[in-house]
């Protein structure tokens, strides 16, 4: 596979991407890549300097994974392939749902970190 391969077809996956994903989705994506790095780098700087406080550490890190699968749940119910399998929810209960499990995910956290 050469490279004009590899090109064209991130090409043409950005320009279905963009066409057919709503800004809503775009965000909720913004959002999953940026828990995922920042998962990878809380375990990088773990791996690099250390866990210290293991607590502050361990509950950096479940945070930020909580929020990715609780952000990864939300795009799951807001896309609307999914929508026969979501009958009966709407798009504010589900950003409600969202909201309130990150809510309880914060204090959880902050109150493990001590």
């Amino acid at each position: 596979m050469s490279s004009t391969d590899a090109t064209a077809i991130f090409s043409a996956f950005k320009k279905s991407y963009n066409d057919s994903t709503s800004h809503k989705l775009k965000v909720c994506d913004a959002f999953i890549v940026f828990f995922a790095l920042n998962c990878f780098i809380l375990f990088l700087y773990r791996g690099l300097v250390g866990s210290f406080p293991f607590n502050a550490y361990l509950g950096g890190l479940f945070s930020n994974m909580g929020m990715l699968i609780f952000t990864v749940c939300l795009r799951m119910q807001a896309a609307p392939a999914n929508e026969p399998q979501f009958q009966g929810v709407t798009h504010e209960s589900s950003f409600c749902d969202y909201s309130l499990c990150a809510v309880l995910l914060l204090f959880t956290s902050v109150h493990f970190m001590g």
